[in-house]
């Protein structure tokens, strides 16, 4: 971490979460220790979307995914859902879109 940041953290007053430090010690987004969402997209065709709460709608054209604060929305061909496990979704496909609404979900 560097110092200089965290002496102008604190002298402005503002004090880090445990989860903000956690992250900054870790070298990691803090909304991966949250359990926020996270996307790992490796070219057009492959997604795994982490910190999924369930799946909502499932075609060969759209999946949604609910997470905490929202909605995903992927759009393509073909799409298949490949693996869901411990909040982990892998999707197969030709992806064209992605698609995210804030907001509760209702169920």
């Amino acid at each position: 971490m560097n110092p200089n940041k965290r002496k102008n953290t604190e002298a402005a007053g503002e004090k880090r979460s445990l989860t903000e430090w956690l992250a900054v010690k870790l070298d990691v987004p803090a909304d991966t220790l949250c359990g926020g969402l996270r996307l790992d997209m490796r070219g057009r065709n492959t997604l795994t979307v982490h910190g999924c709460t369930g799946i909502l709608d499932y075609s060969p054209c759209e999946i949604r995914l609910a997470f905490k604060d929202g909605i995903l929305t992927i759009l393509g061909r073909r799409l298949i859902c490949t693996s869901y496990l411990a909040g982990a979704v892998g999707i197969d496909g030709c992806i064209s879109t992605l698609q995210f609404e804030d907001g509760e979900v209702s169920p």
